[in-house]
Parts: C-alpha cells; structure tokens; sequence
C-alpha cells in the first residue's frame, strides 16, 4: 500500500463498503465523488429567520426552532454550520440573553445603593424568594455564555487550551470545580504562562460569580426589616456647653429649697432620689408600688421623669479588668440620660409626628420611629466605691484613706498607700486633712446613718469627684465608717427616643455607650447605632470630661425628708440590699445619687427656634414641612444667629423601622460588590462583542462537544482513557480547534472542509493555516487522523491530512 492510501475494503454485515482514497492539504485542490451540500448566503427573509433563530437558541429555545421546523416540514436534516459569526447585528441578537440578568442586577444596585422605604409590612417576601431564584439561574446562564465564549475565543485563534478548561463552563454552578484536577490541570499544562493565568482567572472569576450572585441577588432583591432614614435637622438649646455639662459643680447657683426633700423640683439635684428606692427594692426581689401595675418582673432601669421627657437610670455593677487586682469588686457605676437634653429630643420627636401628617412619605406605615442625637452628646456616668473602716473613740487621731475606684489611671496606684482591711484588700489614699475624730462630729442621730462629704484635692485624687464618709448606726464603743471615693465625669454617648404611632404619653430615651470617633458614630443604620458595646470606666479613657464637684453642690444631695424625719442617705441605707454589707449599698446610693443629681443641670434651659411650616388649608392652621424634614435638605429650625452663637447645637437624626431597601451593614455592600463584578464582566463582554461582531453558538451543550470529539482522530495522548481518567496529565494536554479540508471532493472548495481537536502539540505555521474562519461554513463528518499516526503537523512539508471517508454502499450503516 502506498503512503497516503489504503487497500482494504471494509465490510459490513457481509457487504463491501466502498473506500474513497484521497491526500487533503490546506491551500490545495482536492475532489470527492459528491460534493457535500453548503447552505447559501444569508438574504432577505432567510437573514430573518437566522437571527430569530439565534434569538431562541441564545435563550435556550432550541426546542422552539425543531418544533417550528417539524410543522412546516423544513429543515429536519443537519446541514453544514458556520462556527462562528462576524456579523455586529447577530451578535447583538445572542447577547440578549445578559438583558434581563444584568438590567435586574443593575437595578437591585442602584435601589439599594440610593435607598427606599417600603412600609411596615410586606407580604411578597415568597414572591420575592422565588424571583431571586430565577434571577440566579439567568445570571448562571448569562455567565456560561462569557465563559463559554472567551473558550472559543482560543479555539477560534488557533491557540491552544487544557483539555481540562473545555467544558467549564458546564461546570460553572459546581464549586468543586475550583479544585478538581480539571482547573489544577491547567495550572501545570505546557500552554504559555500568560494564557493559562489569564484562562484560570477567567474560570475561578465565573464560577465564584456562579455561586455567589444567588444569594447576592436574593439579598439585595428581598427588603429587610431595619431601620431606615428618614430625615434630620440640627436643633438649639439656649444654654452654653459649659454650663450644660460643666466641669465643676457648686451649690451657688441652687435655691435654697432644694435642702428640703418635700421642696424640691426638677432643678435640684436630689429630686426622685426615690428611684433609687425603687431600684434597691427590685434588687431584693420586691415589686415597689410605682411599678405595681406597669412592670411583672424587675425592668433593666428606673424611670426618671423629666418636663416631657422619661429617661433611664441604668445602675450596674463595675466589672473590673483585672478580677484579682485590690480594687472594691463590688464598685457601682450608674448613668442617666441629660434632662435637657432629653427634653429637647422630646419636644423634636413630637413635632416629627406632627409633621408626618402632612407629608406623602411611606414613612407613615410604620413600626416604630426613633429620633437619635449621636454627635456632640453627652451625659454622666458616675463611679463609687467604699471600704468598711472603724473609729476607736473619740479621741482617735488617725487619718482616714479613701479607696482607689477601679479602672484608675496607673500613676494613682503608684500613689496609693494604704490597703482597707475589708473582704478583699483594696488600694487607698491617705487624705491627712481630716482626721477621725473630727468624722464623729458629724451632725445627725447617732442611730441613724450619717454622711460627710469631703473634696478630695487633684493631687494625689486625679479622677475623683469628691469623697463622702458614711456614719453607719452606732451600736457600741466603736463607730463604724464608709470611706467612699465617688468619681464622675461627662462621656460621649448617642440618645434616641421612640415616637411611633403606638407610643403615647411621654417619650422613653435610651443610650448607648461608644467611642464618637468610630464608624458606629458616623452610621446612617440606627440598629447599628444602638448596638450595646462594653465602654467600662477607664479614666483617663472614659469619661472624656471629668468633673469636680464641691461639699455645698453634694449637700443637697442628700436633703431632709421633714415627713418621714429623716435624710435621703439614711432612707436609702435602711433599704439597703439583703445578704450584702453596707459598702455594697452605699456603692449603689451614692453612684445613683449623683449621676441623677448631674443629669439634672441647666434644667430650666429648653428648645430653641422657629420650625419651618406648612400651611395646610383642611385644618386652617400652619403645621411643620414634613416633605422637606423628611427629605434631609436643611435645618427645619431657624434661630437667630447673634442669640445662638454660643447655644448648644445638636444634630438630631429620624429613623423608621419597616422593610426597606439599603446598603447599610456589610453584607448588603459585599452583595453589591459582587453583583456589581458580575454587570462589569457582562458589560465588558457585550461591548467586545458588538465592537468585534464576534459571536458563537457553537458547542455550548455537553452533545456537541461530545459530536466534535467523536467526529475527531483519536490520539495517542488519550491511551486507557475510554475507562475514566485519573491522572492530572491529561487535563493539561493540550487541545486545539483546526480545520480539515477533504481531498478528493467534488469541486476541492470550502464544503469539504470540517473541525476536528487536535490534541498535543502543533507548529505555529501549521496551527494558523488550520485556524477556524469567520462566516465559514463546516460540516462534513470524516474521520481523519495524521498519514503516519503521530499527530505531527510539522511532518509535512505542506501541512497536510490524510483522511478517509467511509461511505456506505445500498444504504448500509457507516
């Protein structure tokens, strides 16, 4: 047999098919005994039906096109195909399929990122859930379209691609893929560096995308439940800084009648010194008759009460940083919102409400609504800590040392002298200006308990407030004392306050604790605002503003109570708590004490300004602008700006709580970032797309890759693989698409030509002749492999393949 033909004529069941021999080389004539049919040119109403075509295939419709075809009897035979396209209007035809995933994910964006406020309820969340999943299946498949297509790119270029990238993207939505031997294969294939880099990023950049823009979608596609803006303005209140939250405190600015318990009114600072009753009765486990009626178990706070507005005394035990460290374990810390303050936020908070009727906002259907002041707020927070001591006689000269509080700064341990013999040692100062014998002539019934207040110098005190000696009740020869050091100080805090529809009778405040430099300050999200954090009394850390607070301001801390004889320390000691000693509760009374007493200066200070208004004719009567409040332009108060040059200015932020559509928190950003990956990838692609007029459809579908590879030569390079695969090897052999021309045909023209892989490694020269051309048409079916078996393109001196077509004789099967 000479090299290029065959003499053996196969059979089949018995009868003698009949061989056609021919040599085939790209660029040269070649004949066949039939010439293989090839459509014509796209014209007229067949480029019609080509792109309508291209339409449903591009939306996976192929079934439409068969059924189409099948009623009207045309078109039922496979015909020769054009591999790929260089036509600007057919690629525009295919890229319809990235239409509604991408104009989708582009939309959840820019809701989201822009924001909106659906209502209190929401009853499509279903709807919506089964949407989201629609929404990832088409950008799945938008996806297998830009991976497919960046595979036959390569193909199409002559390049050559790993076996194991081939079906990608029908892997695409299987994240195992990322570490199968299919992707790894790539990673060590003998393909140029650059291009298995670029194909590997292509890959893990589509199947991440796969399987996150799901749940990307279903979180930006679904509103949550959350708190949403809805509007802000700056308010007034005419007293200045320094005098609302002042850093020393002084009985000259006090009436007199806040001596007397029975007198005394918001402004002094023992008013509702009962609350702390109360607190103390809900730590014994009993309801006091204030809450009879309003509370079934012990609240998390004691109300105090204010001109319009009700706050909270939050009374807790110190937690110290270091358990084992000689500080009082039992130390109290207390906080309470400012009274001003609160009161300003109230009156804001009311006109809010009033404004929302007169607005066409959604902000009405509602669950709840809160206004918030986060900047430049602040209230006080009070530390006490007392040791048992004891007085021999009177006659007893010693100095008395008052305790460190916890969280101290550590130049006061350096100065501490002096360790309390109590429960458990504590560190102490020793104050020589007060000796214990001078503590016994403090006035009062020996039977009862009696305090002294003491202004503790800067040096060695740095922190303290002031130092208070509790006489406790006299029952022999020696007297026992409290040595009580109290610290206080104004920190930064946010205030909110509820003013939804449901709420009624005087508004409730609450806080929360944190640095005013970190993102919570600056957050637009109100859940995240009033998330708790643990800020514990670290001096010099926190308070930021200390305060020193003298003997006459503390006397009226504890004024007399002519209807029961008694003073406020000594009520409040009697209801002292139940299986603790004395020091617990003087921690308790005092700490309590004085963050009520400072929650309550400047109180006769009030809201300032002129809210801008609308008149509204229903009502004959101007009300304030909902719409511009609501939208956040500018200030709905006006001031004069002479008078409130050195007032306390606040900027107060309304929030809503319903279902809504945002970007705050981390999530709905990480969401959006990948969606906004996957409108970037799919933007890039359609604009190459339409610039090049590129577009393919071609082996897109498990069946025609496997049509392809079964219309191939086999190849050495895939020995003992009919069985499986196990070895990495072989998705790093190389593959290319090329073209094959028949010899022997008809007319040697195009129609001869088909596509076969071509496994292994091919000179550049030969890839390029071989290369699949644009609007070209293949189809014929040979099975062809090199004349001498080695898959060696470069033996020829022309390039050229040795096939043979196997035709059947009487309708035998091939």
């Amino acid at each position: 047999m000479e090299k290029g033909g065959f003499d053996a004529k196969p059979r089949v069941h018995g009868e003698e098919i009949a061989s056609i021999q021919w040599t085939s080389s790209w660029g040269s004539a070649a004949s066949v005994d039939k010439p293989l049919p090839c459509a014509p040119e796209f014209t007229g109403l067949q480029s019609h039906l080509a792109y309508a075509k291209a339409t449903l295939r591009s939306l996976g419709l192929n079934v439409v096109v068969y059924v189409l075809q099948h009623c009207l009897g045309v078109g039922l035979d496979e015909i020769p195909k054009r591999a790929f396209h260089r036509d600007r209007i057919m690629a525009l035809v295919r890229s319809i399929v990235h239409v509604l995933p991408f104009t989708v994910a582009l939309g959840e964006i820019i809701v989201n990122w822009r924001g909106y406020y659906v209502g209190a309820n929401f009853d499509g969340l279903s709807y919506l859930q089964f949407a989201a999943k629609l929404h990832e299946m088409a950008m799945q498949s938008s996806l297998a379209v830009i991976l497919y297509g960046y595979v036959r790119h390569v193909l199409f270029s002559g390049d050559a691609l790993p076996i194991g990238a081939l079906l990608s993207g029908l892997q695409l939505t299987q994240v195992s893929y990322l570490w199968s031997m299919e992707l790894w294969g790539i990673a060590s294939s003998k393909i140029p560096l650059h291009r298995r880099l670029v194909v590997m990023t292509v890959i893990i950049v589509a199947v991440s995308l796969a399987s996150t823009v799901g749940p990307s979608s279903a979180i930006l596609l679904i509103p949550n439940l959350s708190y949403w803006p809805a509007g802000s303005t700056h308010i007034w209140i005419n007293i200045t800084a320094s005098d609302l939250w002042p850093s020393r405190l002084d009985g000259s600015l006090l009436p007199s009648s806040c001596s007397q318990a029975s007198n005394v009114s918001n402004i002094c600072p023992a008013s509702e010194w009962h609350s702390i009753s109360d607190y103390l009765s809900l730590a014994n486990g009993m309801i006091p008759p204030s809450f009879l009626g309003s509370f079934t178990v012990s609240p998390y706070f004691v109300p105090l009460t204010g001109q319009g507005s009700l706050r909270q005394l939050i009374i807790q035990h110190h937690m110290c940083d270091n358990e084992t460290a000689p500080y009082d374990q039992m130390a109290a810390q207390a906080t309470t919102q400012h009274g001003v303050v609160a009161d300003a936020l109230s009156a804001t908070s009311s006109l809010w409400a009033l404004a929302l009727q007169n607005s066409d906002s959604p902000f009405f259907d509602q669950r709840d609504a809160v206004q918030s002041i986060v900047e430049d707020n602040f209230q006080p927070y009070t530390l006490a800590s007392c040791g048992a001591d004891v007085i021999e006689d009177e006659a007893d000269d010693r100095p008395v040392a008052f305790p460190i509080p916890p969280g101290s700064s550590l130049d006061m341990l350096s100065k501490a002298n002096v360790t309390l013999d109590t429960m458990l040692p504590m560190f102490a100062i020793e104050y020589p200006g007060l000796t214990r014998s001078e503590i016994l002539r403090t006035p009062g019934s020996k039977s009862d308990y009696r305090i002294r207040w003491v202004e503790l110098p800067e040096d060695p005190f740095n922190g303290s407030s002031i130092g208070a000696v509790i006489l406790q009740p006299k029952t022999n020869e020696t007297q026992g004392i409290l040595l009580c050091n109290v610290a206080a100080g104004w920190g930064s805090s946010s205030m909110n306050m509820s003013s939804s529809p449901a709420a009624s009778g005087t508004g409730l405040t609450s806080s929360s604790i944190y640095d005013p430099e970190s993102s919570l300050a600056q957050a637009n999200d109100y859940s995240r605002r009033t998330a708790e954090s643990v800020l514990r009394y670290k001096l010099p850390l926190f308070p930021q503003r200390k305060i020193n607070i003298s003997g006459d301001w503390a006397q009226y801390l504890n004024p007399q109570i002519p209807t029961m004889n008694t003073t406020v320390i000594n009520a409040l000691m009697a209801r002292k708590l139940k299986d603790q000693d004395d020091s617990t509760s003087a921690n308790i009374i005092l700490a309590g004490l004085l963050a009520n007493g400072l929650s309550r200066t400047g109180f006769n200070s009030q809201l300032q300004g002129e809210i801008r208004t609308i008149f509204k004719p229903t009502i004959n009567a101007s009300i304030p602008d909902g719409d511009y409040w609501f939208s956040g332009r500018g200030d709905v108060f006006t001031v004069d700006p002479s008078a409130s040059r050195d007032w306390v200015r606040l900027r107060v932020d309304s929030f809503v709580e319903g279902y809504g559509f945002g970007l705050d928190g981390f999530a709905p950003k990480l969401t959006a970032a990948v969606l906004l990956l996957y409108c970037a990838l799919v933007s890039a692609h359609v604009v190459y797309t339409l610039i090049s007029g590129v577009s393919s459809t071609s082996w897109d579908s498990i069946t025609e890759m496997v049509a392809l590879a079964v219309n191939s030569s086999p190849t050495i390079h895939l020995r003992n693989t009919c069985a499986g695969v196990a070895q990495m090897g072989v998705f790093a052999l190389p593959v290319r698409v090329l073209v094959c021309k028949d010899a022997g045909g008809g007319g040697g023209g195009e129609d001869d030509d088909h596509l076969e892989m071509v496994f292994g490694s091919v000179e550049e020269s030969v890839a390029r002749r071989g290369r699949v051309r644009e609007n070209r048409e293949y189809g014929t079916l040979p099975r062809c492999w090199m004349e001498d078996d080695e898959r060696d393109f470069g033996r020829r001196g022309d390039g050229s393949l040795s096939c043979r077509l196997r035709r059947s004789v009487g309708g035998g099967q091939l």
